[in-house]
């Protein structure tokens, strides 16, 4: 299996004009190279914007959820049969039909007609050769949006049947409401039935540290606990983002959280009801107590009744409130699974965490909290109150510190990380000497811990700081802190060159907003090069000093889900589909992806194996490395390699590594622990056998920013012959 990447993103196409004899007009795509911090004009295939959007529609996720695949169409078997033995023909609306799956399972369930709509052009001319193909030519299909179907033109009559799949995490946070709305109004029957025909919304009110983490910052204090940085008034006073945080919930450590309620029943949406549905509803939920702490924030999920009858069920709850645990335990024949994934695996639904704007401390003699749930035609908002609260409207919050605006959930996160923190930390209070003058250089956005080296006694220090949210949050940091001889500068350019010469000390953590993969930070490398064509002190102290690369081939349980070809659902041929995203993955799709691997389970298939060492006092060193790693044949099928980066706060010290790869020791054939504040890069390998041997390559060429893996995995037979 090979594969190789190019670390080139961030891309916008256009079509300048070029001169040339074979034509006169090129599609150029301005790509932003993440290590050197350069944009570029990068020559692309015409169609290449049309394989960008194919390769990452994300339909192949649906399409392996077996549970949604079996139950919508047990849904539609039973609707179907039930309206002609009631004596009714069945016309059948699929809106948004994608594939043409569920209009090709009305069909063949039964339906005297069906019409599908799909104005995603690609999935729409894919879906009629797939038609074709399953024999399923009967179908009408609609290259438009369904709110842009005019009756008598584009439907000859209305459907009284409509199936769609028009959910999100959210539930609504695609539109479905409005979608709904219009469709009853003017494309369906009075009578129609809708498959599914309503959803429930469940909320559980939780006490979690280990989540609070990705929604506040904490204060900052030394390996003697003396508080080095507080965050300022604002920061503390603001009531954060209200936008929802999706995460496989099951995947949660479980004493990570305590659950104070019980799942609460929040919002029924009835997509069959003739009337229109509420584009705004506040509802103030009473919900019982079941533990005392400090409500931080809201666990969200959702329930569909696929048929009328409210007796096909689909839900998302998280392994402990779902409704079939007991039955799924009973019917599973992998032993090996955990109790976590026993729950049907999706990445397109998860369930979602809603920081509440005001946490709320209870007491069980508080017996019971309300809940204020809200929401308007595209997302869910929350406020708990210890007694009813009086409000009229409540607005939906937003951010007024420029953490939440800024940063991700991730970094917000990786900023209040205890171990990587203190490692930092032990490096800087060795460091930074009061009685000595010294002069710190800080790159990075966002590096509230260098920060920590003026409260530490450094005689300056130089903050580079070119985004400007981000610098006017460290800078109210400073003031709050009453830190001294701290100055911002938006580009090193701007640094005067006697500055420069009296640095003792340049540290990072590193991490840069466009950062997506981990060695996208290898931009702090960059960035000493630059430094290093100056006057610099030779004593000069560069933290980290280095970073490694490392790979390690493993076994995921469902993540590889998401680029394995489909071949086959429900009996239906959709190899055409796998064809086409294949096509436009290899055109445009770069081979290693930014995954939070916490959220999906792997076993390891061997020890990790470095890949790469890069010494940032000699950065712009190219090299060229290959190895070979053997797996074991009894632990799985390496259907991914996972990549990650160890940072080297000083040379050759295990004890100062920040790793963001395992949190634990690695054994072959166990499930692994990631760290759960960055997102680790993969590479699936779509292998269905196992192997005997992964043999890679790298290539780095630091000053052009150019970074590839190539990976080769031996099957099993030719090592047995």
């Amino acid at each position: 299996m090979l594969g190789a990447l190019l670390l080139l993103r961030h891309s916008k196409s256009v079509v300048p004009k070029v001169t040339g004899l074979a034509r006169l007009m090129a599609n150029f795509t301005q790509v932003s190279n993440p290590i050197t911090g350069q944009s570029g004009w990068q020559e692309r295939d015409d169609n290449y914007d049309y394989h960008l959007e194919v390769a990452n529609a994300g339909f192949g996720d649906m399409l392996h959820d077996w549970e949604r695949n079996q139950k919508y169409y047990k849904a539609l078997k039973k609707t179907i049969a039930n309206m002609r033995e009631a004596g009714k023909k069945v016309h059948v609306l699929d809106i948004g039909t994608g594939t043409g799956i569920l209009a090709m399972m009305a069909l063949r369930a039964g339906a005297d007609t069906v019409t599908a709509c799909e104005a995603f052009m690609p999935m729409a001319n894919c879906a009629q050769r797939i038609l074709a193909a399953n024999d399923a030519s009967q179908v009408r299909l609609i290259r438009k949006r369904s709110t842009e179907i005019v009756m008598g033109v584009d439907m000859t009559q209305r459907a009284n049947l409509l199936v769609a799949e028009l959910l999100d995490t959210e539930l609504i946070g695609e539109g479905a409401i409005g979608i709904y709305n219009h469709a009853h109004k003017e494309l369906l029957t009075e009578d129609a039935l809708c498959i599914p025909a309503r959803a429930n919304c469940y909320a559980q009110v939780v006490e979690s540290s280990l989540a609070a983490q990705w929604n506040s910052l904490k204060l900052l204090a030394n390996l003697d606990g003396d508080i080095l940085l507080r965050p300022p008034k604002e920061l503390q006073q603001c009531s954060g983002e209200a936008a929802l945080h999706d995460v496989q919930l099951s995947q949660l450590p479980s004493n990570s959280f305590r659950c104070l309620t019980e799942p609460a029943e929040i919002f029924e949406f009835d997509f069959q009801r003739k009337q229109p549905r509420e584009l705004k509803r506040q509802r103030a939920v009473k919900i019982q107590l079941q533990h005392a702490g400090n409500a931080e924030l809201v666990f969200y999920w959702w329930q569909i009744a696929l048929d009328d009858a409210g007796e096909v069920l689909l839900s998302c709850a998280p392994y402990w409130a779902h409704p079939e645990l007991c039955q799924l335990q009973n019917t599973c024949q992998d032993n090996r699974r955990p109790l976590a994934n026993l729950v049907p695996w999706r990445d397109h639904w998860m369930q979602a965490i809603y920081y509440l704007p005001q946490p709320v401390q209870l007491q069980l003699s508080d017996a019971h909290l309300w809940l204020n749930c809200c929401h308007d035609e595209y997302s869910l908002w929350f406020e708990a109150h210890k007694q009813l609260p009086t409000e009229k409207q409540v607005r939906r919050h937003t951010c007024s510190c420029d953490l939440h605006m800024t940063y991700s959930r991730s970094r917000i996160g990786q900023l209040n990380q205890g171990t990587r923190n203190k490692r930092y930390l032990s490096y800087l209070e060795q460091a930074i000497q009061p009685d000595k003058q010294q002069h710190v250089l800080l790159l990075g956005d966002g590096c509230l811990l260098g920060m920590a080296s003026a409260a530490l006694g450094a005689a300056s220090v130089t903050c580079v700081e070119p985004h400007r949210f981000s610098r006017r949050l460290v800078d109210s940091v400073v003031k709050h802190n009453a830190l001294k001889s701290v100055t911002f500068f938006e580009q090193l350019q701007q640094i005067p060159a006697d500055q420069l010469g009296k640095l003792t000390h340049i540290f990072a953590e590193p991490y840069f907003l466009n950062s997506i993969l981990p060695w996208d930070n290898f931009y702090f490398g960059t960035l000493i090069l630059q430094l290093q064509q100056q006057q610099l002190s030779e004593q000069l102290q560069i933290s980290p000093s280095g970073a490694r690369i490392y790979a390690l081939p493993v076994e995921f349980l469902d993540l590889h889900k998401i680029r394995a070809p489909v071949r086959n659902c429900e009996g239906f041929d959709l190899k055409l589909f796998d064809q086409m995203v294949q096509h436009s993955a290899e055109q445009a799709l770069s081979l290693v992806e930014a995954q939070p691997l916490w959220e999906y389970p792997c076993r390891a298939l061997t020890q990790p194996q470095q890949l790469l060492s890069v010494d940032f006092y000699n950065f712009g060193q190219e090299q060229m490395n290959h190895g070979h790693l053997k797996l074991e044949d009894a632990f799985g099928v390496c259907n991914g390699i996972a990549l990650w980066v160890d940072w080297e706060i000083v040379k050759d010290s295990p004890k100062s590594v920040v790793s963001t790869g395992p949190s634990e020791t690695i054994v072959p054939g166990q499930f692994v622990k990631w760290d759960m504040f960055v997102r680790q890069g993969v590479h699936f390998t779509n292998y269905t056998e196992k192997s005997a041997q992964l043999d890679w390559n790298t290539t780095f060429k630091p000053q052009l920013g150019e970074l590839s893996f190539k990976f080769t995995l031996s099957p099993q037979h030719i090592k047995n012959a």
